[in-house]
């Protein structure tokens, strides 16, 4: 019985490392949510999907093994009012090193491990707000990352460059990454 304890602590140890990727590579991946059938500009176009129409593309530049100073950045592409993001810096939560809340986890064995972030774009439809953004690296060696910001009730039209210029809209977004070249 004396081994019980070391045999748990070995099978949860996990290398953070090898979801570090090479200078010349990043995690990319589309979001997830197509557009409800009939949709009209204006209207809710996904179940889960807000602010980022279906052609978005995250790039995440992520090293875990700096997870809680300096972890990377993320961007997206194919927004026709912009990118929401531009090499936009993760920022860790401090306290969450201190807290429960910094060891959440989702139902199931394939999540090795979460982190939250929040981030500051400086331009696009996102800035000035502080965009919640959870990061969990997944067994198969794949990332997902959602994005939230605002409460999910303003979905905005794709097109609607106006709204999405003014900070009235809100966001949610599920992107699973595999690895990319740059």
């Amino acid at each position: 019985m004396r081994f019980v304890p070391l045999l748990f602590a070995l099978v949860g140890c996990t290398d953070l490392g090898e979801w570090h990727l090479p200078d010349d590579e990043v995690y990319r991946g589309e979001v997830i949510g197509d557009d409800v059938a009939g949709c009209v500009t204006g209207d809710v176009c996904s179940f889960i999907r807000r602010g980022f129409p279906a052609s978005t593309t995250l790039e995440l530049d992520f090293d875990p093994t700096s997870a809680t100073s300096t972890p990377g950045t993320i961007s997206t592409t194919g927004e026709p009012c912009g990118p929401t993001f531009d090499d936009t810096p993760l920022l860790p939560i401090a306290a969450l090193a201190h807290d429960q809340l910094g060891l959440y986890d989702f139902p199931g064995p394939d999540r090795v491990r979460n982190f939250m972030y929040t981030a500051r774009p400086s331009s696009g439809p996102l800035a000035g707000r502080d965009p919640m953004i959870f990061v969990s690296l997944v067994r198969s060696g794949e990332v997902e990352v959602r994005v939230i910001a605002g409460s999910g009730q303003t979905d905005c039209a794709p097109d609607d460059c106006a709204a999405f210029g003014a900070g009235a809209c809100d966001f949610f977004g599920v992107f699973p990454l595999t690895e990319a070249t740059r």
